[in-house]
């Protein structure tokens, strides 16, 4: 027998929560759980800034969590022994993956299927990779709950959300959306938007790769699903500072994520990662951005770095 539609309304079906930021939704994610022993285990290059904090440590801080941290390697890909051994240590209650900038880690599938084997919660922080989520569909899917962040990637001032793959699980249940939190997500055209950014992204990593070894790209081209919050490279000639100042006061509006590690992850424990922090720079790809003003942002870029 087949139905003349669709009928089943939990049949692929996720449950969307609104927030007012990101952080919220965590928060709310991790209040739900209940946690109050055990550990949240955490990427080791987590950024802080004395105008927006940390928005994935703020909560655990708030809510007075107990934490620990397991190692990237120089190109903040998961170090999976580390991981496994954070994880076998039993006190363990929520692991959290990010997708840095949109990329998706090549330990990703690995990283969640160990932690199945000890009972522990997945949330995979998505601020920067819900275009990869949503439009790419190779993110987000593995873990228990996702948090989205829409002004990192749309054009909006603010909002957020939590994602539950599973619409029927008591977390899914239990949270309930912020006031006045809206849903943008059905505003824009999110598949279109996706291919400009990867779009953006793969011509940078052509223009980027003809500045080495002053400069390096920190994880290439996006791969064919993949829509990147920004491009990010690391600076291996002068001062990756000063470069930041020069090229926003020039017009061009790199960031860097993240400067400032949280003072919770030591340098002399994860010196890999501190070492990203100090010399990481991200490029410009949203939607916004054209071929021509890419180019021209390399050229600057590049003429600043010979000048050195």
């Amino acid at each position: 027998m087949i139905t003349k539609r669709a009928e089943n309304s939990s049949n692929y079906a996720r449950r969307i929560i609104p927030f007012q930021a990101a952080r919220v939704a965590f928060g709310a994610i991790l209040s739900a759980l209940g946690i109050s022993r055990g550990k949240v285990l955490l990427p080791a290059y987590i950024g802080w800034s004395p105008r927006e904090g940390s928005g994935v440590f703020d909560p655990i801080a708030s809510l007075h969590l107990d934490y620990s941290f397991y190692a990237l390697d120089e190109r903040l890909r998961i170090d999976v022994d580390s991981l496994r051994t954070e994880l076998q240590s039993g006190c363990i209650r929520v692991l959290v993956i990010i997708h840095y900038f949109g990329y998706v880690d090549p330990s990703y599938a690995e990283a969640v299927k160990i932690a199945r084997e000890h009972d522990v919660f997945v949330l995979e922080d998505e601020a920067h990779a819900m275009l990869s989520d949503v439009v790419g569909g190779i993110c987000g899917r593995l873990g228990d709950a996702c948090i989205y962040s829409f002004h990192k990637i749309l054009p909006v001032e603010s909002g957020g959300a939590a994602i539950i793959n599973d619409p029927e699980s008591p977390l899914a249940q239990t949270l309930v959306a912020g006031p006045d939190c809206a849903l943008p997500l059905c505003d824009f055209d999110l598949h279109r938007i996706a291919n400009k950014r990867r779009a953006n992204s793969l011509v940078l990593d052509k223009l980027v790769r003809e500045l080495a070894p002053g400069i390096e790209p920190l994880f290439g081209a996006p791969g064919c699903r993949e829509s990147p919050q920004s491009y990010p490279v690391m600076i291996r000639d002068g001062s990756r500072d000063r470069l930041y100042h020069e090229m926003n006061s020039a017009g061009f509006g790199v960031v860097s994520l993240y400067h400032t590690l949280i003072s919770q992850i030591p340098d002399e424990r994860f010196p890999q990662t501190h070492q990203v922090s100090r010399a990481i720079l991200n490029l410009p790809v949203h939607q916004d951005t054209s071929e021509e003003a890419l180019e021209s942002m390399v050229r600057e870029l590049a003429g600043r770095v010979r000048n050195r």
